[in-house]
């Protein structure tokens, strides 16, 4: 039986809908491999739902996962297979590799976007942040959104607004689902943010990590001794002393003492970039400039691949390209750490690899 992962692109308060028992965090899970696999097997549209569990497959139809057509079972939400791997990988890094060499030319345009920062870190930390993290997986990505390049919304019969993922777990794919820098964790309330953006190769050493093992109950014993002060605060009580902290230099002793704990702050200051009003201000042009330097290529080189199992299987091509977007520039950002243009972030084991910094609107 083949083993799967499923990754979430919530339009909803996670911790709000915990206990939902549409929400999808419930039921996409190791019981769903067995029914993956089966469909998986054979060729798309030759599953018959007679082999099923009616229950079963309700909660995956209802959930946006499956489709039924007659009396066939289909993926409904993209889906990356063992048999993908070789053509995701070549066709993703020859279109990153075209999209790099037109960002080089303007890449000095881009750091000069940066002048007005002064945060104590280098131009290639801030533009890992920027260019990599706010701007790719941010601004730019809303341009491709309004472009009806790539869906961003789903909603579904239960209320629940959100895209879904599925990937085989193999070795062929791991690199593609976990191990490019394309995933940012924020832990925020709109107006400050405790974040950090890197790959997805583990549990990271963050609040919105944190916060999410905690609700499944799998946090690891070796973070145990965080729970007592990390749940003495709300959300939006411990950012409001983040807030308090980078404006007059002091919070509550236990506030600043988990975010020792957590990496954000070391001898009573913040020991990661701080981007307020002029980081934002930066992003905007830098994504002004990707635009027009390439966004009409970015756009062409998210066109369906059809030998893709989703493709196959007639799943939407913007939700496709949604989980494309994020291998293509995953990928771009791989490249242009390569050439040294962004800071390339440390390993730390059982975490992956990442980046921490907070956003303040201020």
């Amino acid at each position: 039986m083949r083993k799967f992962s499923s990754f979430l692109f919530e339009n909803f308060d996670p911790a709000a809908q915990a206990e939902n028992p549409q929400n999808p965090r419930r039921f996409l899970n190791g019981t769903c491999d067995c029914v993956f696999s089966r469909i998986a097997q054979v060729p798309a549209g030759t599953c018959h739902v007679s082999v099923f569990h009616a229950d079963t497959i309700q909660t995956l139809v209802q959930g946006g996962i499956l489709r039924l057509e007659g009396d066939a079972v289909l993926f409904d939400t993209p889906v990356f297979l063992k048999e993908d791997a070789s053509i995701l990988r070549e066709t993703m890094q020859a279109r990153a590799g075209k999209l790099v060499a037109l960002l080089l030319p303007v890449m000095s345009r881009i750091r000069e976007c940066l002048t007005p920062l002064d945060n104590g870190f280098p131009a290639e930390v801030n533009l890992y942040h920027i260019l990599c993290g706010m701007v790719f997986d941010g601004l730019f990505f809303d341009c491709l959104s309004n472009r009806n390049v790539v869906a961003t919304s789903r909603p579904h019969p239960s209320g629940l607004d959100y895209l879904s993922v599925i990937y085989e777990r193999c070795p062929e794919l791991d690199s593609l689902s976990d191990g490019l820098l394309c995933s940012y964790n924020r832990f925020t309330d709109g107006r400050c943010s405790l974040q950090s953006f890197g790959d997805s190769n583990g549990n990271r050493l963050d609040f919105y990590r944190f916060s999410r093992l905690l609700e499944s109950g799998t946090l690891p014993h070796q973070w145990e001794h965080l729970r007592p002060d990390f749940e003495t605060y709300s959300r939006s009580d411990l950012l409001s002393q983040v807030r308090e902290l980078i404006i007059t230099g002091r919070c509550e002793a236990k506030a600043l003492s988990l975010l020792t704990e957590f990496g954000y702050v070391s001898c009573g200051h913040p020991c990661v970039p701080v981007f307020t009003g002029s980081a934002f201000s930066a992003a905007e042009q830098i994504e002004k400039i990707v635009q027009t330097q390439c966004g009409d290529a970015f756009a062409e080189a998210l066109s369906p691949i059809p030998e893709l199992t989703a493709a196959k299987h007639g799943v939407n091509p913007k939700e496709i390209a949604n989980e494309l977007y994020h291998i293509l520039f995953g990928s771009v950002n791989e490249k242009l750490i390569a050439e040294g243009l962004a800071a390339s972030p440390p390993h730390i084991p059982g975490e992956g690899r990442y980046l921490k910094c907070i956003q303040l609107d201020i």
